[in-house]
């Protein structure tokens, strides 16, 4: 059975990751996966705390023995999210990897969830990615996260952030939008094929516009039940988030959607920048939303949409009512929660949504 398990390379990106390193190292030191068949790589973008020379001296110097190979590489800047994974994702593919697995620096791994995640992907082939399940280090009763969903205006969000997890039941490989990249497996055939995270969202989405990918290219994303992380998760609210995550939403829309299925979307995609307007003076984000008006007329941007949507229509083996079919019309993000959103936004959206998803034939 061993010698049947495929290779996995673990991606860990470090980020002033001293608080979570002690109990990652012991999570990984107890990992059920055989040794031989799994290789760490550690990529620390510029920390300037105790991190790098705890990874030197636990993990680097104990590489082959206690623990399986054990590649590391200090950054000299802050390279951010979808640079410092593809750095470690790069040398794993060059070196024959069967999956990659990407891991949070403040996420700690049960036993068999590299195992029961690879399990997974070897029952079909058409598998691109496996998302772990997600419960709350502080909490393990508490869920963080049962897979990403995509709203039809762009918005993405965690399902089942803050539920217990004796309320929610799926079924093991059940397909989602996407996979957080804080948890999960990908299939290094399928990453060869559409590619690895895209550097210029720089900060949010990157996860989400990758597994849009695998899905245009005809793979699922699936979630894992039995395959669990513990995440120390803490909702943190940075004004300059709301610049990437509005026009990452954008970007990703027109980058991957077809013409007719924009057209269609347009008239709410307009009236959503009018909504988001008195929310972004109520918010203190204004500012972040005005530049995001200022990004979408720089040639730059539209040099990068031009770009994309030729890739994508070179990758795509599907049409948009498949990848539209697990949108959702409901707003589920705490950025955005308010009484307004939930008894107005919510409702109105979800009904304009179950009458635009029949139309989308294409």
């Amino acid at each position: 059975m061993t010698n049947m398990l495929p290779t996995v390379s673990l991606i860990y990106l470090s980020y002033f990751s001293e608080p979570f390193l002690e109990e990652v190292i012991l999570s990984l030191e107890q990992l059920d996966y055989p040794k031989e068949k799994i290789k760490l790589i550690f990529v620390d973008n510029a920390s300037t705390d105790k991190s790098c020379d705890i990874i030197r001296e636990k993990l680097v110097a104990r590489s082959g023995e206690s623990f399986p190979e054990v590649l590391f590489f200090p950054q000299e800047e802050n390279t951010g999210f979808a640079k410092g994974n593809n750095l470690g994702i790069n040398h794993a593919l060059l070196d024959g990897t069967d999956y990659v697995y990407l891991h949070n620096n403040d996420a700690k791994l049960h036993k068999e969830a590299i195992k029961e995640a690879v399990l997974l992907a070897e029952s079909d082939r058409q598998i691109g990615s496996v998302q772990s399940t997600m419960c709350l280090w502080q909490n393990e009763d508490i869920l963080n996260s049962t897979g990403g969903m995509v709203h039809f205006l762009g918005f993405g969000y965690v399902r089942d952030n803050g539920s217990r997890q004796d309320s929610v039941q799926y079924k093991d490989g059940e397909e989602i939008a996407y996979a957080s990249g804080a948890a999960v497996l990908y299939r290094a055939s399928a990453l060869r094929e559409v590619g690895l995270l895209d550097p210029y969202l720089f900060l949010y989405h990157e996860d989400l516009e990758l597994g849009w990918r695998l899905r245009l290219a005809g793979y699922k994303n699936v979630l894992s039940t039995k395959s669990m992380v513990y995440h120390h998760y803490e909702f943190k609210r940075s004004i300059q988030k709301f610049y990437w995550m509005e026009r990452n939403r954008l970007l990703v829309h027109l980058s991957h959607l077809r013409w007719k299925t924009i057209f269609l979307l347009a008239p709410w995609l307009i009236g959503l920048e009018f909504a988001l307007l008195p929310l972004s003076f109520k918010g203190g984000w204004f500012r972040e939303k005005f530049f995001v008006w200022v990004a979408w007329l720089s040639p730059k941007t539209w040099k990068y949409l031009a770009k994309k949507r030729k890739e994508s229509a070179i990758i795509r083996r599907v049409k948009d009512k498949e990848i539209v079919r697990l949108f959702v019309g409901k707003i589920a993000h705490q950025d955005v929660a308010s009484p307004i959103v939930d008894r107005f936004a919510n409702p109105l959206l979800s009904f304009v949504w179950r009458l635009i998803l029949p139309l989308i034939r294409w």
